[in-house]
């Protein structure tokens, strides 16, 4: 008989060591350095990807938190895992700073414990590629090169729903051609001139395809959604665009998270939460909005308690709003939900009444920034918003100091409904051209009015080298230079036809008249501005 029998021999202390030594290589080569990666400022963000077969009850329930820390300046940034299905989880990261950056995984989850690794974050060569929308007091800022360096940012959102129903359920799960779709919906927006389009989420957060909450029965995000979504937005990201969202709805439609198991701000909306920071938190380029007719469904305590778990859970922060709710805190929008207060309720004004109501509202509070987050959309039924008024709230929203401002169309169906398309987008156009290519809403701008005798509206910044100034139906403008940091260039621009600069030759710092060709609604830009970003 054979006897198979494995014989053994007592360790030595030698072998014990040894063994030990092997045992501890083992788990740092299994757990440790992640290795080097490199990216570019702001785009394309990184991400790793890890095995974690030991997980145990609800994966999206597991926490794990990611820390990276800049070596020069110390900045650093926490986030969390997310899960993405199987035994897979990931984590992402976006350069803030140029340099060298570590990071470490720390989990009660062994396998992803303990990581490790460095990046290497160098310049973007594509210089429409900005990074995070934060604000500076009252004003929108973008951040460019790093995270301090704030330039003035002018947030107005597009609306499409005619041509793209803006319901992230009406985008294909076919992440190619849903990014192309997406690519025509930021054209469109950019030929109406603006560069921040508009995607409605409610329900699909929880099952694509589905916006009520009574027609699904889960409680944990899906993961095509969130596919979907963040296509979206780094498509749009890349173009140079930006995506402003709406999580949710209205409770007539049942499009609110009320019907989620624990409701609003419950176990499952917790866990969304956790997950919408973890997943699309480090991709900068959106915004997010908490829904519509927010008064009839929730309140002010559910709407903080909102914005401060998602803002407490964010690595790379960004502007969150309720309309028609003030959120207590920095990295939220003062946002609100009329057509307009100085009007009897039974006047339907789509918009405010005028330049000095904009003022007032953004006076109001000077710590947060300001959006009107009703949808202004083109001559809705039963409302006066034609293109005049369109192209000249445009313009008083940024004269009174850089209100926030939502346009577009509605379907050309059903009681509530407008015209398409604008029958001058050239108009439009011009308004994003003077603000954003030639990049002249500066963050140290101020009203000062009374700088003009014959009523112009006036944007000056501290050290008297740069002007706007803005006049409807107008062929002068009578204007006090005499504060002005030297002589400088002018040019105007006619508002309402396409984008051309009447140079006006150099001013002199003195009380003038500035003579115009002829009459019409006119912008003047005064000093030498930074360089424009788009063709």
């Amino acid at each position: 008989m054979i006897d198979t029998a494995i014989k053994t021999e007592p360790l030595t202390f030698a072998c014990l060591i040894a063994l030990i030594f092997i045992l501890l290589t083992i788990s740092n080569a299994m757990a440790a350095d992640l290795g080097d990666s490199a990216c570019t400022m702001w785009s394309p963000h990184l991400e790793w990807q890890l095995s974690n077969p030991s997980w145990s009850d609800n994966p999206f329930d597991v926490v794990t938190t990611v820390t990276f820390v800049h070596a020069d300046s110390g900045e650093t940034r926490v986030t969390e895992m997310f899960y993405d299905g199987g035994d897979t989880w990931k984590f992402r990261f976006t350069g803030t700073r140029l340099g060298a950056w570590t990071f470490t995984t720390t989990s009660n989850d062994a396998p992803l414990n303990g990581h490790t690794g460095t990046i290497t974050v160098k310049p973007n060569p594509d210089n429409k590629i900005k990074g995070f929308l934060t604000h500076q007091g009252n004003k929108y800022a973008i951040q460019r090169n790093h995270t301090d360096d704030l330039e003035g940012y002018v947030f107005t959102v597009y609306m499409g729903r005619v041509n793209f129903d803006s319901y992230l359920d009406t985008f294909t799960p076919d992440l190619s051609d849903m990014a192309q779709k997406n690519r025509a919906y930021l054209a469109e927006a950019l030929d109406n001139g603006f560069e921040a389009i508009f995607i409605h989420v409610n329900n699909n957060w929880f099952k694509y395809g589905v916006r009520e909450h009574n027609k699904h029965d889960s409680q944990n995000p899906d993961l095509t959604t969130f596919s979907v979504l963040e296509t979206i937005i780094t498509t749009a990201h890349q173009a140079g665009c930006r995506v402003h969202l709406w999580a949710w709805g209205d409770e007539s439609r049942k499009w609110t998270p009320k019907g989620v198991p624990g409701g609003i701000n419950g176990a499952a909306d917790r866990r969304l939460q956790r997950y919408i920071a973890a997943r699309l938190g480090p991709l900068p380029g959106w915004t997010m909005g908490y829904g519509f007719d927010l008064h009839e469904w929730t309140n002010s305590d559910e709407l903080n308690s909102w914005a401060t778990y998602m803002h407490d859970h964010f690595g790379w922060q960004h502007l969150l709003s309720a309309r028609g709710y003030i959120l207590s805190g920095p990295n939220n929008v003062n946002s609100y939900d009329g057509f307009g207060r100085k009007v009897p309720l039974c006047t339907k004004r789509h918009g405010p009444k005028d330049y000095q109501e904009i003022v007032e509202d953004m006076e109001s509070i000077a710590a947060t920034p300001h959006f009107y987050e009703e949808r202004h959309t083109y001559k809705r039924t039963g409302f006066d918003l034609d293109m005049d008024g369109t192209r000249r709230l445009l313009w008083w929203e940024v004269m009174a100091g850089g209100m926030g401002g939502f346009f577009g169309f509605y379907p050309p169906k059903g009681r509530s409904f407008g015209e398409h398309p604008y029958p001058n987008p050239e108009q439009l156009c011009t308004h994003y051209t003077f603000w954003h290519t030639h990049r002249r809403f500066l963050l140290d701008m101020q009203r000062d009015n009374e700088l003009s005798s014959n009523g112009a509206y006036v944007l000056k910044n501290a050290d008297g080298t740069h002007y706007v100034l803005y006049k409807e139906a107008a062929g002068v403008i009578e204007i006090d230079l005499s504060q002005m940091n030297g002589s400088q260039r002018a040019v105007a621009v006619d508002t309402k036809k396409a984008y051309a600069e009447v140079d006006l030759g150099t001013l002199k710092p003195t009380d003038q008249t500035i003579k115009l060709p002829f009459s019409s609604d006119w912008a003047i830009a005064v000093g030498e501005y930074p360089a424009a970003i788009r063709p």
